[in-house]
């Protein structure tokens, strides 16, 4: 399982608005979409490696990681998929062709920097503000692309990682581009005061106390 990362979002509310859709819920997909299909809900790990098999993509830098896909997909076999896991390999296929990437999933990491769309929704848009987690990290190429159709607009961002005060910060941005952040370093090369000051900032992002972080 990811790390969960707790984002607020404050900006004026038809900013906000942007990123909501037809459902009422916020979708990433409303500022950065994914022009490939996918009708499931989750991804059949035997289809996607035949598919990167068929596709013939490149295999990851670590050594030790490239060793176990290569294996993967040289003993990955099309015939052997269920009917549903063939269909998703087809269709990851089509995707791969028409926009570069083989599902959402995958379209996610690279293009919204986390794999998952927003979810533990909390939605004030007149209120001006958004709450929301993400996967492993705060979603900001989302936060420039919904910056740069509203170039006029600022937008504050506070994130925190559930593992408290490590990846966590205040990301201000304009234009489309990120105009003043504040987060906070590598927890080894932090001194005990920052240490302090940004745990107590992630305890207030997050709504985490100190009880619910020894557990």
């Amino acid at each position: 399982m990811p790390n969960h990362i707790t984002n607020k979002v404050s900006a004026p509310a038809h900013v906000l608005a942007s990123l909501i859709n037809g459902d009422g819920r916020i979708d990433f997909g409303k500022v950065i979409k994914f022009e490939g299909e996918f009708p499931w809900d989750c991804v059949c790990g035997a289809a996607e490696t035949a598919a990167e098999a068929a596709i013939n993509l490149l295999l990851s830098n670590n050594p030790m990681l490239a060793g176990m896909q290569r294996h993967s997909r040289e003993t990955s076999s099309v015939t052997k998929l269920s009917e549903e896991s063939f269909e998703q390999f087809v269709q990851m296929l089509r995707n791969h062709r028409k926009c570069g990437f083989m599902h959402d999933m995958d379209f996610g990491r690279q293009a919204w920097g986390t794999k998952w769309n927003a979810y533990s929704q909390k939605i004030d848009v007149e209120g001006c503000s958004l709450s929301f987690d993400t996967a492993w990290n705060a979603p900001v190429p989302v936060f420039k692309a919904l910056s740069a159709l509203h170039p006029t607009e600022e937008i504050t961002v506070l994130f925190a990682d559930e593992d408290i005060g490590s990846n966590c910060g205040t990301l201000k941005l304009k234009g489309g581009e990120l105009v003043e952040q504040d987060c906070a370093g590598p927890w080894g090369k932090m001194n005990e005061a920052e240490q302090a000051k940004w745990r107590a900032f992630a305890m207030e992002v997050t709504g985490c106390t100190d009880e619910d972080d020894d557990e």
